[in-house]
């Protein structure tokens, strides 16, 4: 199955060609890289359908089963410099289940930014970093495989809330040193060598 797709924003010139075998083989995309991908580039420049910016900025995107694809043929597929730029995107049985199955429970037609971004952070972000320190191979393995090989698709991770250092300091220390903490940073005293002495002095009404 091949689709074409252009830009919206009309300040990029580019284009996004998709294509998925109906037969998933090595050897298949072997003959894509040899034969058929300058076909399908003649086919459509010359459609009449492809503004001309098509020829020098058109981006393929090989959808392929992870187990059925040579990494040397992936290799060769995305340095291979003529008609199409070429970014392979792999996924597993197991990878699409997850992400067909993510998307039908929450009602979801298509992909974009904002589902990318709700995937990796929910939770607080915290399933996204336990994935991390896993090898499992699901719903987050193939949207970060996903990311890396569309361009437009862009993963902004959750700011996070800061905390109130003072207040942290205040509400972790005995009331004793939390009056030495308050006197310490009310002081308008520039501390130096020479008096760093006498304002500890001061502070801890000791003499030293």
């Amino acid at each position: 199955m091949i689709t074409l797709f252009k830009a919206r924003d009309e300040n990029k010139q580019e284009y996004f060609l998709s294509l998925q075998a109906e037969e998933q083989d090595n050897e298949v995309a072997i003959q894509l890289l040899e034969e058929e991908a300058q076909s399908i580039f003649d086919k459509v420049r010359n459609s009449g359908k492809a503004e001309r910016f098509f020829e020098k900025n058109c981006t393929m995107i090989v959808c392929h089963e992870s187990l059925k694809i040579k990494k040397e043929t992936i290799f060769s597929l995305e340095e291979d410099p003529y008609n199409f730029k070429k970014n392979v995107l792999t996924y597993s049985t197991g990878e699409l289940l997850a992400l067909q199955t993510y998307l039908s429970s929450n009602g979801i037609e298509k992909i974009d930014n904002a589902i990318i971004n709700n995937i990796l952070n929910a939770n607080g972000g915290k399933s996204f970093l336990e994935f991390k320190e896993s090898s499992t191979r699901g719903l987050y393995s193939i949207v970060l495989k996903t990311i890396l090989k569309l361009p437009f698709l862009i993963y902004t991770p959750q700011e996070q809330k800061l905390s109130n250092l003072a207040l942290d300091i205040e509400n972790n220390l005995s009331f004793g040193l939390n009056a030495i903490y308050k006197e310490i940073i009310s002081l308008e005293t520039e501390w130096n060598d020479e008096n760093i002495l006498d304002e500890v002095k001061k502070i801890w009404s000791l003499e030293l």
